[in-house]
């Protein structure tokens, strides 16, 4: 992940299956502070990158979880992010989330 000012840029290794019959033709990113009870959902296309302008609050602690979908459906979500604090003022702090994550 990519945080500069409230923008999150994530970026995750797309799944083993990614090029079989029921390729991917989607993502669902979840995220939610560590605190939440109910996660917010995004839907973004078929690239592994996903810009989100969601509001982020300056200085909160927010986990990311991405889930692929194919044809069937989505798949189970990733394990969850390391926590990821948006900076007070613009800051330029990378994170990753690693392969993995995706089972369908």
């Amino acid at each position: 992940m990519k945080v500069i000012g409230k923008d999150v840029t994530l970026a995750w290794t797309q799944p083993d299956y990614c090029c079989s019959a029921a390729g991917i033709s989607g993502y669902l990113i979840a995220y939610a502070t560590p605190d939440d009870s109910m996660a917010k959902h995004v839907e973004v296309g078929v690239t592994n990158t996903a810009k989100l302008n969601e509001n982020f609050s300056h200085r909160q602690s927010y986990v990311f979880a991405v889930a692929a979908k194919n044809a069937v459906g989505f798949g189970d979500f990733s394990s969850l992010s390391k926590e990821v604090t948006i900076p007070r003022a613009n800051g330029n702090n990378i994170f990753f989330i690693t392969k993995g994550f995706f089972v369908l």
